[in-house]
Formats: C-alpha cells, sequence, structure tokens
C-alpha cells in the first residue's frame, strides 16, 4: 500500500478511483495534495546546525562559481557540468549512460541526436539540450509555465512519453513506484489531474519568483522546498525529476549565486538516491523540513566542493596541453586551438573540429594528426571511417 499521509502536517489526501489496466485490478486509494510552501522561516523550524550548514553551503558554491569566472571561456566548464548533470540526473531515473558514449555520440552527430544514436544517449542530449535552453532563458526572464513546458517537451522528445500532450499538464493521475508492481503498491500518489493540479504549480511558480523571500529564507533552503513541492506535485505525465533538478540550478542563476551554470548536484544524489527519496517522502509524511533542507543542503555543498577541484584540475590541463602545444607546433594555429578546447570537446572528429573551428576539412585533419603526434589526441574506438579522437585525461579528471 502507499504510504499513508492521510495526517501529514504539510498536505491533504482526496480519494480517486480507477483500474489499473496492467493487471485489470480495481483501486481505490489516496492522492496527496501539499498545501502552500511556507513564506515565514520559523515555520520550518530549522535547528542552528542546519542553518551554518545553508551558509557552509552558499560559501562553497560562491567558491565555485568565482573559480569559473576567472577563466576567459566559462562556457568551457559549463559544458562539461551541464553533461555530467545530464548523465547523473538521468541515471536517477533509470537511464543509464556513460559520459564518453555521450562526448562521442555529439561528436558524431553534434548537439542534435539522429536515428542512429542509441535511445539512452538520445535521450541524455534531451536533457542537455533543455538546460542550455533554459540557461538563455533564465538571463533575462523568470521561471515560467511557458518554460516548463517547452522544457519538459524536450527532455521526453523521440521517447515513449513524446506526443500530442508533450509540454502540457498532465490529463491522467500518476503513480509513483516500481513501474512492474500494481499502483496499489505504489510509494507515493502525487495529486490529481485537472483545475487544482494548475492552481498548485500556479502557487508554486508565484512563491518561486516572489523577490520579498530572498530576505528572509537563504537561497539554497529555497531550492530545497522548490524542489521537494515540484515532486510533490509532479506536473508532467513523465520527467518531472530530470525537470525539479534543472529548475535547482536555474534558481540559483536567477538568482545570481551562479553566474555560470557550472553545479552539478544530480551526480551526488544518484550516489545517494535512496536517501534522497527517502528525505522527499519524510516531508510529505513527518512536515518535518529540517531532515530534507539538512541533506539537500549538503547535496549542494559536496558538489560545489567537488566540482571546483574538477574545474581546477581541468584548468591546470588545459594550460599544460595549450602549452605542449604552443611549444612543439608554434606555428600550427588550428591545432593549437583545438587544444584550448579539449577539456570542453574532449571527443572529436575531423567533421566536428572543421564545424567548430572552421577551415578545410585536410586542414583539420593535419591538425588532429599532429596532437595525435604530440599525445594530446588519440584514436577513440575501432572505426576506420569517421574515425573519433580523444584526451582520455579529460574523463580521468571529470570521473574522478
Amino acid at each position: 500500500m502507499p504510504t499513508d499521509l492521510s495526517n501529514s502536517p504539510v498536505g491533504t489526501t482526496v480519494v480517486i478511483r480507477g483500474t489499473d489496466s496492467r493487471f485489470g485490478a480495481p483501486y481505490e486509494l489516496e492522492a496527496f495534495v501539499p498545501h502552500p510552501l511556507p513564506r515565514d522561516p520559523r515555520e520550518l523550524d530549522l535547528s542552528g546546525p542546519v542553518w551554518t550548514a545553508l551558509s557552509d553551503a552558499m560559501a562553497a558554491v560562491g567558491r565555485l562559481d568565482s573559480a569559473a569566472t576567472r577563466i576567459p571561456n566559462p562556457g568551457l566548464v559549463t559544458r562539461v557540468a551541464t553533461r555530467r548533470e545530464a548523465i547523473g540526473t538521468s541515471a536517477l531515473e533509470g537511464t543509464f549512460a556513460d559520459l564518453t558514449e555521450l562526448f562521442a555520440a555529439e561528436a558524431v552527430s553534434g548537439d542534435e541526436a539522429n536515428q542512429s544514436t542509441p535511445p539512452n544517449i538520445r535521450e541524455v542530449m534531451n536533457y542537455t539540450r533543455a538546460a542550455e535552453a533554459a540557461y538563455d532563458w533564465v538571463r533575462t526572464r523568470p521561471i515560467t509555465m511557458p518554460l516548463l513546458s517547452s522544457l519538459q517537451a524536450a527532455i521526453v522528445r523521440g521517447t515513449d512519453s513524446d506526443g500530442p500532450a508533450a509540454g502540457a499538464l498532465r490529463d491522467c493521475q500518476v503513480f509513483i513506484g516500481a513501474r512492474n508492481r500494481p499502483i496499489t503498491e505504489a510509494r507515493f500518489i502525487p495529486p490529481p489531474p485537472g483545475d487544482q493540479l494548475r492552481v498548485l504549480l500556479e502557487d508554486w511558480l508565484d512563491w518561486i519568483n516572489d523577490p520579498s523571500l530572498r530576505d528572509s529564507l537563504p537561497l539554497v533552503a529555497r531550492v530545497a522546498l522548490a524542489h521537494y513541492q515540484f515532486e510533490a506535485i509532479h506536473p508532467f505525465t513523465d520527467g518531472n525529476g530530470r525537470l525539479g533538478r534543472l529548475i535547482a540550478v536555474l534558481q540559483m542563476l536567477r538568482d545570481g549565486a551562479l553566474t555560470a551554470p557550472v553545479l552539478s548536484v544530480s551526480d551526488w544524489l544518484k550516489d545517494h538516491a535512496s536517501e534522497y527519496r527517502d528525505h522527499l517522502l519524510g516531508v510529505s509524511v513527518t512536515g518535518d523540513w529540517g531532515p530534507w533542507v539538512e541533506f539537500f543542503t549538503r547535496a549542494v555543498a559536496r558538489s560545489a566542493e567537488d566540482t571546483y577541484h574538477k574545474v581546477i584540475s581541468l584548468l591546470d590541463l588545459r594550460e599544460e596541453l595549450v602549452s605542449r602545444a604552443r611549444a612543439e607546433l608554434p606555428r600550427a594555429r588550428l591545432a593549437i586551438e583545438i587544444a584550448e578546447d579539449l577539456i570542453a570537446f574532449p571527443v572529436l572528429s575531423v567533421a566536428s573540429a572543421q564545424a567548430r573551428h572552421g577551415r578545410s576539412n585536410q586542414a583539420n585533419r593535419n591538425a588532429i594528426n599532429r596532437l595525435c603526434e604530440l599525445g594530446l589526441l588519440e584514436p577513440y574506438g575501432d572505426a576506420r571511417y569517421g574515425r573519433l579522437y580523444w584526451n582520455r585525461r579529460v574523463f580521468e579528471i571529470i570521473e574522478s
């Protein structure tokens, strides 16, 4: 049976009835409808250590952002962070892919997946495109319903959840639990579809865009509360988890805590998946915000610290690669340009290098061959045509 939430301090339950078409079994269950998010920090009743942890997390985020903004082209580390996030957030939803496979697929087909791209990689690439579009949006605009709709449609593009209803608020009941088990064994049942669902999401949007909350609640606490509420509402038929974790980064960008989207939280959450899901459910059961806020704060702090060290190591590697290319190939401008971008484009083909840097196909082929001779690139995979090349040290740093 689903968790009993009838006595939840932060929501109510409503009876839903239907038939589980997979098993031909009728059901009568209670769906959870969360109350509006608190606006008074006293309602959270956070302990002193949690407030201290919130301050420490913001310091870690600030340190990371400072490191990213000191480099001439923050887009290099942003590209890596987005793809790390894509891998981690997709794994939390049961879609697993390897980071090298993702970079290799992009080198073959560009950022737009094609039919030759494996389904799991296409789904991860969906996330990267959605995230990059969202980053551009929030530079000048708030988080809105049209943004959420376009992002959800992009995330599920080409999957079983794609179709005419993609991007629309769900018009059916959804259940959170094992897909091969009856609905009566669902772990959590979000609100039913209809006007109430729309009102819940509109209230959530008002809350996250309310500038007055900046003075009363620390940013990381607001992000934690918003993430819980979005997952509890579960406004779309699919993609809610990935979209909710993307919104966490968007909130930090909108608030100015991040100048560039270099933070990846999902990789840490993936390694603590059971605890993550238990804490989200725990808020609904107990109404106690403290354990969830503390857990999410720890996720942000650890992720920021880990990403900071990766950024520094990648920048050190970039300096080493570029210095070597300049010393050994002083007149090979194209080879130096390719070396300058290797930390963000660590897998490439002659065609992808040409698309990025211009010049002729032969010029790019010659530049890549010279970088291979220096040991800055080496062949990736066994293809004889459309050969790929990579710098494995980039992945050793990212995956360390």
